[in-house]
């Protein structure tokens, strides 16, 4: 048996985060991650933004009494009950949003952009909830903590619908304690986009944001900063150049090869190499899984491939002033 002083050394006590990001309304995604905890041991989960999905696909009914509806670029017809809820399952699965509907109310709905703006509002509420719901009851009688962020694809007042419960915390532009030492700060705003996304800025006032953030953190080398967008150059924001003359914005390639350059913060990075935390928790650019060290600083992004459905994650063991170790997981 190790001795240590004489006596036998005392067990460093560590906390186990699971963190995931960009799930984009996926349902299947989110359950992944939510049984996660018990999978993994973990004591904290973290989904760090980017939660809701992007769109609607109407499934409209027929005179005939079939179903139609375009999924991704193909027209489905399906004519029973059980192809009809097969349908929808696969249309969950990428992260859209599903709703049935007469083939009357979807004409005069496809030409109204405030009605189908409150639509999408209303079935992006209805899951957000539906997913906190899940989240206590799956964690119940368990000590995992669930903190649930928005990133900059998320509607502000949809990220205000996440409130805290006995297992789901919003961390959004707070600093939490998620032990007895480690603090967690959090911020899901962006920096500008191609899509201009709903809760983006100019990255000056990103720093600004930051900065005024963590003015409230009491040990910063026990900190994690849990900021949706990477730290700019860091290989962790590598994302396709676009061009945006055209709508959709199309990539840019040169000799077969697609463009790539750092669109992540520049002021998260500015933040990160002054304060240096213990951990940086990112996301964003889903291709660009990796981990990083700014001076110090752990940063880590799991990627997202939330389309098909598979959870990539980053399991972190911290413990006082350290991180023990990490691994990416997915599945």
């Amino acid at each position: 048996m190790p001795l240590f002083g004489g006596k036998e050394k005392p067990k460093e006590k560590k906390t186990r985060i699971f963190f995931a990001t960009d799930v984009h309304g996926s349902e299947p995604t989110f359950k992944k991650f939510v049984n996660a905890g018990k999978v993994y041991g973990a004591d904290v989960l973290v989904l760090g933004g980017d939660i809701t999905g992007k769109m609607i696909t109407p499934i409209v009914k027929q005179p005939d009494g079939s179903y139609v509806s375009h999924f991704l670029e193909q027209k489905q017809v399906v004519k029973t009950d059980e192809e009809l809820k097969a349908l929808e399952k696969r249309i969950l699965t990428t992260g859209a949003y599903t709703t049935l509907m007469e083939q009357k109310e979807y004409e005069a709905i496809s030409g109204d952009e405030k009605k189908l703006d409150g639509l999408f509002k209303q079935l992006m509420r209805e899951r957000l909830l539906k997913w906190i719901d899940l989240a206590n009851e799956r964690l119940k009688d368990t000590h995992i903590m669930c903190y649930i962020t928005g990133g900059n694809d998320d509607a502000q007042e949809v990220v205000d619908l996440i409130k805290d419960t006995d297992h789901v915390r919003n961390p959004d532009n707070k600093v939490v304690y998620v032990d007895d030492i480690h603090e967690m700060a959090s911020l899901g705003w962006g920096n500008p986009t191609p899509w201009k996304t709903p809760r983006e800025c100019s990255d000056e006032e990103i720093g600004e944001r930051v900065e005024k953030l963590i003015a409230n953190v009491k040990d910063m080398k026990n900190t994690v900063f849990n900021f949706h967008i990477p730290p700019k150059d860091s290989e962790l924001d590598d994302a396709p150049q676009l061009d945006t003359s055209v709508y959709p914005p199309q990539p840019i390639y040169k000799a077969g090869q697609i463009l790539t350059y750092g669109a992540g913060s520049q002021s998260i990075r500015n933040a990160i190499v002054k304060h240096q935390p213990l951990l940086g928790l990112h996301g964003h650019i889903h291709e660009s899984k990796g981990a990083r060290k700014i001076g110090g600083t752990l940063c880590l992004n799991p990627g997202s491939e939330y389309g098909e459905s598979i959870l990539r994650g980053a399991i972190v063991d911290v413990a006082d002033n350290k991180v023990v170790n990490y691994q990416f997981v997915s599945g």
